[in-house]
């Protein structure tokens, strides 16, 4: 009779901080049900730091969650015959951080990233959809969220979005969300939110709150609540274990696939926005981004081009050009007060770029105030004067349709590389080795 083939399973843990987890039982569901892999206990350290705590032999196969005592998260395992697979724990205080379990080599480096730090998490926040039910990070834990400002009062950009979601929905990957957060809590309750959906046939989640809790869900983004027409046209991709990855701002291009239901109610200005064709990014644009952050990431692209020419005053008062920087191999970083993951990217580029000189740092802020851009640069002891593309021109030429993107420029003034998204400081040593100077 011959025995299954099996793998090894090996269980490790790291955590915000160090820690210590008392004796508790690891098990693994699969098509059988869920089976005891072993107790792990002892200390752990803060990541990007792990220690591994368990090694076990398991029936190669595939298997869809894992669990630490009572609490249960959804991960797909895979075990291969004569193979290792890596499972990592996110701990905090003892307890499995919600969403916290990454299975496979990638992923386990993705969550030492996440968990030390280097991304931006969601603050709590406290929500109810448009049934009326909870809608929290406890809910949305082990889910990509795809997440937009809107109110049913809105008829220029909102209507827009969500026929972006529309786009979005045929496509979706699994395990991705979309979620319409409303930025008028006195109209948007939730019988107001399930009309809306029902009236243009949305399958999806819209969220309401109570006045306090949407100004803390919505701070981050610098979205002040308001009805109509005035609010702040935000998108964001949130990855599965509930960080902030990237930042879209103003109005989608949906072209002349929008359900008549929502053209009828835009505005004159709404109008004039989807025959312009808004900002030029669009659904292709948001399932491109999204990939990078649910799957391998494909090869950067926006090679060989050359860098168009730019002149924009900085925050020093100073106007710098493309031409006075001639000659030099440059990484330019377009990024926002309101992006919490450039928040979390810029110390690291100031550190390391100032480590080296092979290539010169330029800093370009997308649509804020000069004061704005200043007192963002001083809270993270940021020296270096940013520029100012404040009607979004240069972002727009250079690709910068998200935010956090860094395009790498040769020294000969064409484009190495362009990466949506916060940097990882081994890509960027990666880049920097490869510019050509």
């Amino acid at each position: 009779m011959l025995r299954p083939q099996a793998g090894t399973v090996v269980i490790a843990a790291a955590g915000r901080t160090a820690g210590t987890l008392e004796t508790t039982q690891v098990r693994l569901h699969g098509t059988a049900g869920w089976a005891p892999l072993g107790t792990i206990s002892g200390q752990f350290p803060a990541a990007p730091g792990q220690r591994e705590l368990l090694a076990v032999s398991v029936t190669a196969g595939i298997y869809d969650g894992v669990s630490l005592g009572a609490e249960t998260v959804s991960v797909r395992v895979t075990v291969s015959s004569g193979q290792v697979e890596p499972i990592l724990l996110g701990i905090d205080d003892g307890r499995l951080i919600p969403g916290a379990v990454y299975a496979g080599n990638d992923e386990l480096n993705l969550g030492l990233g996440e968990l030390s730090g280097k991304f931006v998490a969601m603050p709590p926040f406290a929500l109810h959809d448009q049934d009326g039910h909870a809608f929290d990070n406890e809910r949305v834990a082990g889910r990509d969220l795809i997440i937009a400002a809107f109110n049913t009062t809105c008829h220029e950009t909102c209507p827009l979005y969500t026929a972006l979601f529309f786009q979005l929905q045929r496509n979706l990957p699994g395990g991705v969300a979309l979620v319409e957060v409303t930025t008028d809590p006195v109209t948007d309750t939730p019988v107001a939110l399930n009309r809306y959906a029902q009236s243009i046939g949305a399958k999806w989640t819209f969220a309401t709150a109570s006045r306090g809790a949407l100004e803390t869900f919505w701070k981050p983004f610098a979205v002040d609540l308001a009805s109509g027409d005035t609010h702040t046209s935000t998108l964001a991709v949130v990855d599965r274990h509930g960080y902030v990855r990237l930042v879209y701002r103003g109005v989608p291009k949906v072209g002349h696939d929008i359900p008549p239901a929502l053209a009828e109610t835009l505005s004159a200005k709404g109008l004039h926005e989807l025959a312009s064709g808004g900002d030029g990014w669009g659904s292709p644009d948001v399932l491109q981004a999204l990939l990078t952050i649910t799957g391998p990431q494909p090869p950067l692209s926006g090679s060989g081009g050359r860098a168009a020419a730019f002149s924009l005053a900085a925050t020093d008062g100073t106007t710098i050009s493309l031409g006075q920087l001639s000659g030099h191999a440059l990484v330019i970083n377009f990024w926002a007060t309101y992006c919490p993951p450039c928040r979390a990217e810029m110390p690291m580029l100031q550190r390391v770029m100032k480590g080296q000189s092979g290539a010169e740092l330029v800093l370009v802020d997308e649509g804020d105030t000069s004061a704005n851009a200043l007192d963002f640069l001083r809270s993270l002891g940021i020296t270096q004067p940013s520029l100012l593309d404040t009607d979004l021109k240069v972002g727009h030429e250079y690709g910068a349709i998200a935010l956090p993107t860094t395009v790498f420029v040769n020294a000969d003034g064409t484009i190495a590389a362009r990466q949506l998204g916060q940097l990882d400081e081994r890509v960027l040593a990666a880049r920097l080795s490869t510019l050509g100077h």
